[in-house]
């Protein structure tokens, strides 16, 4: 059995039928809700750019240091730990050259023409993902390496 919503919230007292509730005493609440709101938004983007500066001086520090240490392993000829993450994994770019013809698409990569092949459309309507994927794996090399 469902129960039945109390009217109100207690805070400000319902008048007798047919008055106006006092407008002022609901709107002061509000006032101060939406101060307190702006306040409070306020003081967090003032934290969130105090650490946002503190990240990016960190960052810049472990950048100078880190390279110092590569260099330094980089002369005395040892394996650094530190080896600049993003350019470890990124593989070489590599150019197709793609033209339509009756049969499929002709494709390449450009600068070796070895790897010239067409892709039948039934194979490209079944899913030009696999049909792409097959197509680099065959011709650059699996995607783990």
């Amino acid at each position: 059995m469902a129960k039945k919503a109390k009217k109100g919230n207690g805070k400000v007292k319902a008048k007798a039928k047919g008055e106006t509730p006092d407008l002022d005493a609901l709107r002061k609440p509000v006032l101060d809700a939406d101060a307190g709101l702006t306040k409070a938004e306020t003081e967090a983007k003032a934290f969130l750019d105090k650490a946002l500066a503190l990240i990016l001086t960190a960052r810049g520090q472990y950048r100078e240091a880190a390279a110092l240490y590569r260099e330094a392993c980089r002369k005395a000829g040892v394996e650094c730990e530190f080896e600049s993450t993003r350019s470890a994994n990124v593989s070489p770019n590599v150019t197709f050259i793609v033209e339509r013809v009756d049969e499929g698409i002709r494709v390449m990569v450009k600068g070796n023409p070895e790897s010239e092949e067409i892709i039948p459309l039934a194979a490209l309507k079944a899913s030009i993902r696999k049909a792409a994927q097959a197509f680099t794996e065959k011709h650059i090399g699996p995607r783990e390496r």
